[in-house]
């Protein structure tokens, strides 16, 4: 009697330690420690990644790529007349931000730029900052004689380089062969020629049509006269000066003139531009010399539009260079498996634990991101109404991604309450590993608005940082605004955006936390899904949201959606909840093949979404009374009468036939153990 009352006294000493258990926020499936929470697999993935595996041994660096091979890129064609007639020239030149207040790290150098320097950002004095030691121009003391046909395209009569880019690129590494592009700015070379009339000059490169600038700075008397440094910018393009007023040049370098090339909307699409200006001391007044009809050979030649008195001037761009500096620094990247980074993007298996009292809902989904702002795309159906059609009026968040994917039709037995999507990527200017998410409710009728003057109401809520700061983005302020501005879009909120709405003076942490373990190098491949090695990966995204916060009503099931996207949220891989026939991926379903407008689920076999609601318990031998997929004292009491009644079931261990002590430990140790 006396050791019975002890093991009674031990094993509910060890229950009460389970009672409250809940799952570690840290993007891993513990089966020790969280197999008695967490469900079963209740979905697998089917299809191979088309978003790129992610390997053992992967990893970045090491080579600059070939920017000596790039043969097509920004071609410009200017009377010498309106540069002074040089002989010879130096140049200075970057890829700018378009609205010109954030400078990448494409410049023209003398070679001597420091090896994996970051985006530059804003206006630097290249004299004096450390980053820069040596001539942060380029120079030109002769040029090649002919007359280029300008298409965007190097002729072989330019003659040698007068540039070779040293330096990867921290704004996009163009993966898309075509004239206009799909994303990426970089130069790769210069190369210089003339006639007897013009200038030609050709920069080998990408420059991305999202309105990022091309500026070329010309001195065509070696300092004499020109600008030390920028002052003000007058003229339509005035903006290019004003924007980086204060920048300091080298000593001994003053441009005389200006040249730049960007791209600006003219609806249906973005047609490239240039601009030329001329310095009076510091200041300049920057004129439009007109804008093409298009990319490539098609749309190259002379600029159409400009302002009254610009010199006739020529021009192509050509985006179609996939080959150049890459996107990564030469420095090694960490090798694969590695927690923080991932080279490719999978979701492999999803396991769920709703825990009603505390009103949570636990969601891992097995899997990895890539570091290029891949996103995951999370969609919720927690109560009556939604969208089953994604509306355009929602609130404006991730750069209004969210809007962006207007149109989207689910599967019909599904519309969404609530949305977030979940990204990580690497800053182009320090090389840190970033962390965000962003999230927004999805209301019936669109986001939520004053009756009386229309002001938005909802917050587009978002979190995160550097990954050192933020392992788990808890979505705890301090950001969030307490008023909208007439007439403005944006409500923006660092808590979850339910609560925020609800009472924004009164902010809740914690509402939503996510969290992201990149050491997925199983799973399904970019060739084969097995479905055993797509169940056993047990690192991924771990998500737990309040149950309010999510708006869930108490009764009706709880459904998600979701998918792997590029990180502009308008290209679909096949890495769908739900599974897609595949292997493709889903891609740009849209009239004009650039965004995701027309996707709609139904026209795809089966469901994409899962049921989140009663998922089958986990197997467990010392699961064995309700509520099963709990461990608690309730288990401990069903053993208990188990031994006590000497029920075979309750014989663990040897020497089988006996119920002793040795049997209870093994209860324990199962029990300890948790369900697998």
């Amino acid at each position: 009697m006396r050791t019975q009352k002890y093991l009674c006294a031990a094993l509910i000493a060890t229950a009460a330690g389970h009672a409250a258990a809940q799952p570690t926020i840290d993007g891993v499936y513990d089966a020790g420690s969280e197999g008695s929470l967490y469900s079963e697999i209740i979905w697998t993935q089917s299809v191979p990644t088309a978003f790129g595996n992610n390997e053992t041994g992967d990893q970045i660096g090491g080579s600059i790529g070939n920017p000596e091979a790039v043969t097509t890129g920004m071609e410009i064609c200017i009377p010498l007349s309106a540069l002074g007639n040089p002989t010879n020239f130096r140049i200075a030149g970057w890829i700018n931000s378009g609205d010109r207040t954030f400078l990448s790290n494409q410049i023209l150098h003398d070679g001597g730029l420091t090896v994996d320097t970051n985006n530059i950002g804003g206006s630097p004095d290249w004299d004096t900052d450390p980053r820069f030691t040596t001539s942060d121009f380029a120079t030109v003391p002769s040029f090649a004689s002919g007359t280029p046909t300008v298409d965007g395209t190097l002729d072989g009569l330019y003659g040698a380089a007068h540039f070779i880019q040293t330096n990867f690129t921290g704004f996009g590494d163009n993966g898309d062969a075509t004239a206009q592009g799909g994303g990426g700015s970089e130069i790769d070379g210069l190369y210089v020629a003339a006639d007897a009339t013009n200038l030609y000059i050709f920069v080998a490169g990408n420059i991305e049509a999202n309105g990022n600038g091309l500026d070329l700075y010309i001195d065509t008397d070696s300092g004499a006269t020109g600008a030390s440094e920028l002052g003000a910018g007058s003229g339509s393009g005035d903006f290019i000066i004003n924007a980086q007023s204060g920048m300091v040049f080298d000593t001994g370098f003053a441009p005389n003139y200006v040249l730049s090339v960007d791209s600006e909307f003219v609806d249906p699409d973005r047609l490239p531009r240039a601009y030329f200006g001329s310095f009076t001391g510091n200041d300049a007044a920057v004129d439009l010399l007109g804008t093409l009809s298009g990319y490539g050979a098609a749309g190259a030649g002379a600029l159409t539009g400009g302002d009254a008195g610009v010199p006739a001037a020529s021009l192509a761009v050509d985006n179609s260079n996939i080959e150049g500096v890459g996107g990564s620094a030469t420095t090694f990247t960490p090798a694969a498996p590695d927690s923080a980074w991932a080279y490719g993007s999978e979701i492999d298996n999803a396991r769920v634990f709703i825990d009603v009292p505390n009103s949570k809902l636990y969601l891992f989904i097995g899997g990895n991101l890539e570091l290029n702002f891949n996103k995951l795309n999370l969609f919720f159906d927690v109560q009556p109404g939604g969208q089953n059609v994604l509306r355009d009026d929602n609130v404006d968040i991730s750069f209004n991604g969210l809007n962006s994917m207007a149109g989207v039709t689910f599967d019909s037995a599904f519309e969404p309450d609530y949305w977030m999507n979940i990204n990580r990527g690497v800053d182009g200017a320090t090389g840190d590993v970033l962390f965000y998410a962003d999230a927004s409710t999805l209301r019936t009728n669109g986001a939520l608005r004053d009756i009386f003057i229309g002001d938005i109401l909802d917050y587009g809520s978002f979190f995160g940082g550097d990954l050192p700061s933020h392992p788990v983005l808890d979505f705890s302020g301090p950001r969030i605004d307490l008023l909208p501005m007439v007439g403005s879009e944006s409500l923006f909120s660092e808590y979850a955006p339910r609560f925020s709405q609800l009472d924004p003076f009164n902010p809740v942490s914690g509402l939503l936390q996510i969290a992201l373990d990149n050491s997925n190098v199983g799973g399904v491949t970019d060739t084969v899904a097995d479905s055993a090695a797509a169940n056993a990966v047990s690192t991924g995204i771990e998500i737990c949201l309040d149950l309010d916060e999510l708006g869930w009503d108490g009764s009706q099931d709880i459904l998600v959606a979701g998918w792997i996207s590029n990180s502009g949220f308008d290209f679909v891989s096949n890495q769908v909840l739900g599974n897609i026939p595949g292997p493709d991926n889903v891609g740009a379903i849209d009239s004009d093949n650039d965004e995701i407008n027309d996707l709609d689920f139904n026209s795809i076999s089966g469901d994409q979404f899962l049921n989140l609601s009663n998922p089958a318990p986990p197997v467990c031998e010392a699961d064995l009374a309700a509520p099963f997929g709990v461990l608690n004292l309730q288990d401990v009491f069903a053993y208990l009468a188990l031994f006590n009644s000497s029920d075979p079931s309750a014989d663990l261990a040897a020497p089988f036939g006996t119920l002793n002590l040795q049997d209870v430990f093994a209860y324990l140790a199962l029990f300890n153990a948790g369900c697998p």
